[in-house]
């Protein structure tokens, strides 16, 4: 006796294209998983490198409400036995000596002195030269665009030269631009000795923050110490390894798991479109195995183990084609950011998922076959002979289909799987209306072999509209991404500019005296100026008890605006009666509490439990941000200065007004953004995403598309008969295969125009979503549409070739025989 699974095996590789698209359509599920689980965790490893690279090995910092403090309000930090390493550290503004026309914008400069480069409190990975402590450290893209190498001189305006001693990869504390363009709007940022610094600078007694290591948790330093910095410029603070202020990317998860979800739905659905087929055309066997005396659950082990070998192989071969993909979409996602990211492949624990997933999942899909394949029955099975199908059985489903569309008018997530579950169940009624629709095309196109191919498609229209509907939704749901990220630019920058506060923030490295304030008054362009304080960094506690770090920034109801909320006047009240704070959504969203609890927060003042009144929407740090009023952020939390100006300009006067205030205040001057520049360094990543979902929307038609060959190849299996007779009866080779590409043009243009059907019902529902509040407004993404009509009747047509080239070896008698 045959082994079960030899037997299996033989079933399955019977129809040996059948089973190479099968099998193909795994692989590809199962790649496309792995790649999407790879990009999450390394994407994620990634941010977190940086972040600890950031952090290094620092427990605590003190830091000032000035800038800068006198390095002897900290030595009784750097005599407690329980300080282990400490880093000075020093920030001045300068600007580069350049040859050229580099605008000061352009040089500005932010130089950071430290006391020790090679210290343990700092992770510097470096390119070329070393850590000597007695040159300057250049960040790898500020020593290409100057043409430096190591030894080569650099010279600051009015301050000095020193010689680059290292080279080094990125890191946050020297995140710099990498082009002169991106220069006009961000500083540079270099590394230097801190003597030196001091030398030319004058501060001989001046330090920006110091970063200390203790041994053991280090609490009971650090109470004691907020209670000695208590009413003074300085303050202590946890250090933090928290970036969610810089590092907005929650959507681009999702956009992997949307990803890995739609590929497995797609090929879960071939495979089981495969697998009911054959149990289908099995019947009669599984019937009489049944009379020998197997028993419903043995006929149902043989279907599980052909699918659980196809699984088999397919995981096999689809988990080392999938860590190969997730590096290149590694690759494509890390080149959207502005700096060169190191990143190590993670790629064990995605693939010990991606192998449960890709042994279960086609085994899931299947559930129904196999049971079906068991509940064979003997008697009525052996007496049916050619029993047809009747074509009514789909109003049915065309009928529930019209019953779940209505849940599109239900402002909830749910509306969207209804739309995609709604289209599925009413293709049957788009494939026909399509066909009587492109049939006199197909006719004028193929002649006779097109009028075949339109009656040959209700043969099957349950199957046909399947296949089809998964090529529709495959692409509706990457043009609703493709509408998101064309739409999303315009929603930042409608948001960003209601809540910037201005147009242009100018940041200086000691508090503004109201001579400045009247000095930039007196500019012709200039119409208000108003000042702002940010309380930064602070760190505070989630309802987990976790620490994470933001920024505070103060409010008043006659100044700025810096957040938008329907009923703004009434939490201006609140703000103003008690010590409070509104958080921005993304800060609210991570602290997990409720409105009307307090917040724990560590404030120049000491740690506060300070009550949540309300949470808004803001461009500020993407959300994540608190805001409390002007006079209790100064009173009651502590922060005393205000080192941030917000300035209203006449339109087109940004440029001359910023370069103005360069030349008037540089020697003290930090940083000039204009709203123009924020919004820029908001949308340019979301702009660069574009790309990424049309190789996205190419891959998931692709997908598709296996499906449209598995089924135009299972349609012709069932159709040897007729098309031998087709044959026997005058018909050429040619036409054959012609009436098979057209009946894959049908399933392909009918799967085009649904998914673009569908796709702008999903981007409507988004668009008039009260849970986006206007942010997506209603627009199609031309561009991807263009390309799926292209990619979704190409592939349907290389499909269909595919199935044709069967069709035309298939030999006239054998299939007479087999009929």
């Amino acid at each position: 006796m045959l082994n079960i699974w030899r037997i299996s095996w033989r079933n399955i590789t019977h129809n040996k294209k059948r089973f190479f698209f099968t099998l193909l359509a795994i692989i590809l599920g199962v790649s496309f998983v792995t790649s999407m689980l790879i990009a999450d965790k390394t994407t994620n490893d990634v941010f977190d490198y940086y972040e600890q690279m950031y952090v290094a090995n620092a427990d605590y910092w003190v830091l000032s409400d000035e800038h800068t403090y006198p390095e002897e309000m900290i030595s009784a930090i750097q005599k407690d036995p329980t300080v282990t390493n400490t880093l000075l550290a020093l920030d001045k503004q300068a600007f580069f000596e350049l040859e050229g026309d580099h605008s000061l914008n352009e040089r500005s400069v932010r130089i950071t002195g430290v006391n020790d480069q090679n210290s343990p409190l700092l992770e510097l990975p470096v390119i070329e030269g070393r850590l000597d402590n007695e040159g300057i450290v250049l960040p790898k893209v500020v020593a290409t665009l100057l043409g430096k190498g190591v030894g080569d001189t650099v010279r600051f305006t009015n301050m000095g030269e020193a010689k680059v001693s290292a080279i080094v990869e990125y890191t946050q504390l020297l995140a710099s631009p990498s082009n002169w363009e991106r220069a006009e709007s961000t500083s540079f940022r270099i590394m230097a000795p801190l003597d030196m610094l001091r030398e030319w600078t004058g501060k001989n007694d001046e330090i920006s923050y110091m970063r200390f290591q203790t041994k053991g948790d280090g609490e009971d330093l650090f109470h004691s110490f907020q209670q000695k910095f208590h009413g003074s410029n300085a303050y202590i603070e946890p250090v933090v390894a928290d970036d969610l202020q810089s590092n907005d990317i929650g959507g681009l998860y999702t956009f992997f798991y949307l990803i890995a979800g739609l590929s497995m739905f797609i090929s879960g659905f071939i495979v089981f479109n495969m697998i009911y087929t054959s149990v289908i055309e099995r019947k009669k066997e599984f019937a009489i195995m049944k009379s020998l005396g197997y028993t419903q659950g043995s006929v149902s082990k043989f279907v599980l183990i052909e699918m659980m070998l196809l699984a088999l192989i397919g995981t096999a071969i689809g988990i080392p084609l999938g860590i190969w993909f997730g590096d290149l979409f590694m690759q494509a996602i890390l080149s959207v950011f502005e700096f060169d990211v190191v990143y190590t492949l993670n790629w064990k624990q995605p693939m010990m998922m991606s192998i449960i997933i890709g042994l279960i999942f086609p085994v899931v899909f299947s559930i129904f076959p196999i049971y079906s394949a068991g509940k064979t029955s003997i008697l009525l099975t052996l007496k049916e002979e050619n029993t047809k199908t009747s074509s009514n059985k789909y109003i049915l489903r065309v009928l529930v289909g019209i019953g779940i569309l209505c849940f599109v008018f239900i402002d909830h997530p749910v509306a969207y799987a209804a739309v995609i579950v709604a289209v599925i169940l009413l293709f049957p009624l788009l494939l026909m209306g399509l066909n009587k629709l492109i049939k006199p095309i197909l006719k004028s196109l193929f002649h006779y072999s097109g009028i075949m191919a339109t009656k040959s498609l209700f043969r099957q229209i349950n199957r046909n509209a399947n296949t089809a509907a998964i090529l529709a939704v495959g692409a509706s749901v990457i043009l609703l991404l493709g509408a998101m990220v064309e739409s999303a630019p315009k929603g930042f920058e409608k948001e960003i500019t209601n809540t910037y506060g201005g147009d242009m923030r100018v940041t200086s490295e000691t508090p503004w005296s109201a001579e400045d304030i009247a000095q930039i008054l007196s500019y012709d362009a200039v119409t208000t100026v108003d000042k702002i304080s940010e309380a930064t960094p602070i760190t505070w506690e989630t309802m987990n008890g976790e620490r994470r770090q933001f920024s505070v920034l103060s409010v008043s109801e006659k100044g700025p605006s810096l957040f938008a909320d329907p009923h703004e006047k009434d939490l201006y009240k609140k703000l103003k009666q008690t010590s409070s704070v509104l958080l921005g959504d993304r800060a609210f969203k991570e602290w997990g509490g409720n409105i009307g609890q307090s917040i724990r927060m560590n404030t120049p003042n000491g740690e506060q439990y300070v009550e949540v009144i309300g949470v808004v929407k803001t461009s500020h740090y993407s959300g994540y941000v608190a805001f409390m009023d002007a006079s209790n952020l100064k009173n009651e939390f502590g922060w005393t200065n205000s080192i941030d100006l917000l300035l209203t300009v006449n339109s087109g006067a940004s440029d001359s007004i910023r370069d103005q205030i360069w030349f008037d205040f540089g020697s003290h001057l930090s940083k000039i953004q204009t709203v123009e520049d924020e919004i820029d360094s908001t949308t340019s990543a979301i702009s660069s995403m574009n790309g990424l979902i049309s190789v996205m929307l190419f891959m998931i038609i692709g997908l598709a598309s296996i499906g449209t060959a598995n089924t135009l190849l299972m349609n012709t299996y069932e159709r040897r008969f007729e098309i031998g007779t087709m044959r026997a009866l005058g018909f050429t080779k040619q036409q054959v295969r012609n009436m098979i590409l057209a009946e894959g043009m049908l399933i392909g243009i009918s799967g085009v125009i649904g998914g673009i059907a569908t796709g702008v019902i999903l981007i409507y529902v988004t668009s008039k979503s009260k849970l986006m509040e206007g942010f997506i407004s209603f627009q199609l993404p031309f561009s991807n549409i263009i390309l799926a009509m292209i990619a979704g009747v190409f592939l349907s047509l290389c499909a269909a070739w595919i199935s044709s080239k069967t069709v035309s070896k298939m030999d006239i008698q054998s299939s007479l025989k087999e009929g």
